[in-house]
C-alpha cells in the first residue's frame, strides 16, 4: 500500500488519521506490578487447568456410564 493517493481523504478518514497519530505519540504507562500480576495469574491458571480438565472428563465419563446403565443411550454417537 502506498500513502500517495490522488483522492482526498473523507472526514472519517481524516479523523481516523488524527486518532492514530495520537495513539502513536502516546506511550502507555505500565505499573511495575502489572507484569508480575499477569505472570502470577498465568501460572495459577496453568496449574489449575489440568486438574479441572481431569475432573471434567471424569464427570462426563460417569454421566455417560449412568446413561448407558439406565438405557437412555446405546453407546452409538
Amino acid at each position: 500500500m502506498s500513502d500517495d493517493r490522488s483522492e482526498p481523504n473523507t472526514p472519517a478518514e481524516q479523523r481516523l488519521e488524527e486518532l492514530l497519530a495520537q495513539l502513536a505519540a502516546e506511550h502507555p504507562s505500565a505499573d511495575p506490578a502489572f507484569a508480575a500480576t499477569v505472570v502470577q495469574r498465568a501460572r495459577f491458571q496453568r496449574a489449575v487447568v489440568a486438574p479441572l480438565r481431569t475432573v471434567g472428563t471424569l464427570v462426563a465419563a460417569v454421566g455417560e456410564s449412568v446413561l448407558a446403565v439406565i438405557g437412555l443411550r446405546t453407546g452409538k454417537r
